[in-house]
């Protein structure tokens, strides 16, 4: 396990011998040089009274090549696009290349840092850049007024889905009920303020979020309420160049390659609390290191060097020099090193943290195998901007002789009182005393115009074939008069090569690994649902179900006249098209998609904004035959069917009577069972006469025992209880 002081020890070490390090470095100095040819600073060698002028090649081949590349860029909403794994996943990868490409550049607003990127690898050995998700704060005040009580439910919901809601001013308006009266504040209850639970006139049991039930519901609310929402969104940076530190060992231009990267940021104390870091931490540190001073820093920003060590008056302004890294590194002593991220600011560790994702991508407009360090533009044209600028000064300095020559004065033309030469001197003076006329003579300047002019044409020719910027090829009226279209096509497109490689390089390595980052921000980070608009149609995802993304392909119009030679292409084809169009062999749809391809490519907006989906197609003209067949068809079917009806209606029939017989059948057998309960009726009746009869008897017979019984008793009574 490493200690904190190993990994400090081992990032110093990384640092000091990283590519870009320091501003005395050997890439360094070639941004130096190369930043002031671009801007036209003097070489250093002018003489006082000589010409001082410096040509600008360098900036005109930047400036020539980064309008084609911009257009190319930019123009498309597809450069880059997501490969489908399978039949069944074409759609999703398109739907998550549109996606892609939308938040790349239309909500990251992705020109200008494009433009930064673009202009940085044209000027110096790379260009960087880096895609990171920031999460943004934004509060926005908002008012709703004469909210029902259902209203009012719908509104907080739907502001709470948003974000954080905090009420800033309330109020309730008196209401009238005709089925109940709403209940008065509730104790503890601030007077205005929205009632907890239920709402007022809500129906006891009823569930919230539904619209009151009842009559008279008059009352209504009126809420001011501060929304803070915290929005995650990918965003594109471009970095400069001096800040990117490489691994020194690294040999391709994939930064994902490299075993130590990193970002040197000089920040205030006022910033870096701003980002979160500890202020008790930033104490310990001190301020800004052994990087006390920056000489391309210097020469970029300022016109005269600054002395970067004086420190601020204001603590708050204190600047420190912070270093985001990102580097393989075994800390935990298993012999397998991680990806990690590590904040180093001045000799302290303000963040540790395993990772999956380094942010950084690198350009170079003329890669050298095995190196990570390229070419740039400048780099093609600064010598030849050093000669030229040598010539031009020549060739100027000769005119100015001619012009104004000097004066060869003998002795005795000068007067004893140096008049005379005091009146050469004078611009003004219309006369010169002399009194030889022969001792004062112009210098003869032989004119170097004819022989220097060509060599300055040569070397603009020479630029041209170096860097293919070849400006005058598109703009000479003579080479348009003395050429046919197709030699100067033909010439155009050649010129235009080393552009076309220059697009290739920069979509094939920067914007693919690009894309890939996007990707994975957005299926990482963005974990939210989202509607979008693309191209006029709203489309729902949620990017947080993506599945991991490698394979990309690259689609890039290239040159700086194949969108004129696409969109000639693509009128061609809608002709075609439309002749064949009778035929069958082309249909609305597919004329749709040129049409759309069309409008793309002459980058004049959407296409939806133009055309309209075809209708859908007109049914085929029935054949004759079929037509008989289908009539003959109906026909039998309107037979079979009033067969059918004439069945039905005989089966109904037979149903009938047969009901009818049922029913007849249930009336006879009601009746007889009407008569056979009668008679069982009339049975029990004399059953019951016999019974009452019988039961009379047996009553009579039991009350004479029971005289006899009596009779009996008094008997008894009478002789004294004896028996006789």
């Amino acid at each position: 396990m490493m200690t904190e002081r190993e990994i400090v020890s081992l990032l110093s070490g990384k640092i000091d011998r990283a590519l870009n390090e320091g501003g005395s470095s050997e890439l360094s100095d070639v941004r130096q040089e190369n930043y002031n040819r671009y801007v036209g600073k003097p070489y250093g060698n002018e003489r006082d009274g000589y010409s001082s002028v410096v040509t600008r090649e360098s900036l005109e081949a930047v400036e020539w090549a980064l309008p084609s590349i911009m257009r190319v860029f930019t123009a498309s909403d597809r450069v880059v696009e997501f490969e489908p794994v399978g039949p069944e996943d074409v759609q999703e990868a398109e739907q998550q290349t549109d996606i892609a490409n939308h938040y790349l550049v239309k909500e990251g607003n992705a020109f200008l840092a494009l433009y930064d990127w673009f202009k940085d690898a044209l000027m110096y050995p790379n260009g960087y850049v880096k895609l990171v998700c920031i999460e943004r704060v934004k509060t926005t005040v908002e008012e709703y007024e004469h909210l029902t009580a259902f209203g009012l439910q719908k509104t907080m919901a739907s502001l709470h889905e948003r974000g954080e809601v905090e009420v800033l001013e309330q109020e309730v308006e008196e209401a009238s009920y005709d089925v109940q009266q709403a209940p008065g504040p509730t104790p503890g209850q601030v007077p205005g303020q929205i009632p907890p639970g239920p709402i007022p006139g809500q129906i006891p049991g009823q569930a919230p979020g539904q619209p009151p039930m009842g009559g008279g519901y008059e009352e209504s609310y009126t809420i001011k309420v501060r929304i803070t929402e915290y929005v995650k969104q990918p965003e594109l940076l471009p970095v400069p160049p001096d800040e990117m530190l490489v691994d020194n060992n690294c040999t391709s231009i994939n930064l994902d390659d490299a075993a130590f990267v990193a970002q040197r940021l000089l920040k205030t104390r006022t910033e870096l609390i701003e980002e979160g870091y500890d202020a008790d931490m930033l104490d310990q540190v001190g301020s800004m290191g052994d990087y006390l001073a920056d000489a391309e820093r210097s020469n970029l920003l300022y016109s005269e060097a600054q002395d970067w060590s004086s420190e601020d008056d204001d603590p708050a302004l204190q600047r420190y020099w912070l270093h985001d890294c990102y580097l393989l590194i075994d800390e935990d002593g298993d012999e397998v090193a991680e990806h990690r991220r590590i904040v180093m600011i001045g000799d302290q560790i303000f963040s540790d943290e395993e990772t999956d994702y380094q942010p950084f991508v690198a350009l170079a407009t003329i890669m050298l195998p095995h190196q990570h360090p390229g070419l740039s533009l400048i780099d093609l044209t600064k010598d030849l901007q050093e000669i030229r600028s040598t010539l031009f000064r020549q060739l100027l300095d000769n005119v100015y002789k001619q012009n104004v020559r000097r004066k060869y004065v003998g002795d005795a033309f000068i007067s004893d009182e140096a008049g005379t030469l005091d009146v050469l001197l004078d611009n003004a003076s219309e006369f010169i005393p002399s009194r030889d006329p022969n001792a004062i003579r112009e210098e003869q300047v032989q004119p170097i115009v004819t022989e220097i002019l060509p060599v300055i044409a040569q070397l603009a020719d020479m630029q041209g074939v170096r860097t293919g910027i070849t400006p005058q090829l598109s703009l000479d009226p003579e080479v348009l008069q003395g050429s046919t279209m197709g030699a100067y096509t033909a010439a155009l497109d050649q010129a235009s090569q080393r552009i076309e490689m220059i697009v290739r390089i920069f979509a094939e390595t920067g914007m693919r690994h690009l894309m890939r980052k996007m990707h994975h921000i957005l299926r990482t980070y963005i974990d939210q649902a989202k509607t979008i608009r693309i191209r006029g149609d709203w489309v729902e995802f949620n990017s947080a179900h993506w599945q991991e993304r490698t394979n990309v392909s690259v689609h890039v119009g290239l040159g700086h006249n194949n969108k004129a030679q696409e969109v000639a292409a693509l009128m061609q084809t809608l002709q075609l098209q439309q002749q064949s169009l009778p035929l069958g062999v082309t249909n609305p749809e597919q004329i749709m998609t040129t049409l759309g391809r069309l409008i793309e490519s002459m980058g004049v907006g959407a296409p939806e904004q133009f055309f309209s989906p075809p209708p859908p197609p007109a049914p085929p003209a029935p054949d004759p035959m079929l037509q008989v067949a289908q009539q003959d068809l109906q026909i039998r079917a309107q037979e079979a069917q009033t067969k059918a009806q004439a069945a039905q209606t005989k089966a109904q029939t037979d149903a009938m009577e047969v009901q009818a017989k049922l029913q007849q059948s249930q009336q006879e057998l009601q009746l007889k069972l009407q008569e056979m309960q009668k008679k069982i009726e009339s049975m029990d009746a004399e059953k019951k006469l016999t019974d009452a009869k019988t039961l009379k008897t047996l009553e009579e017979a039991r009350e004479l025992d029971m005289d006899n019984d009596a009779t009996e008793s008094g008997v008894l009574e009478l002789l004294g209880g004896k028996a006789i």
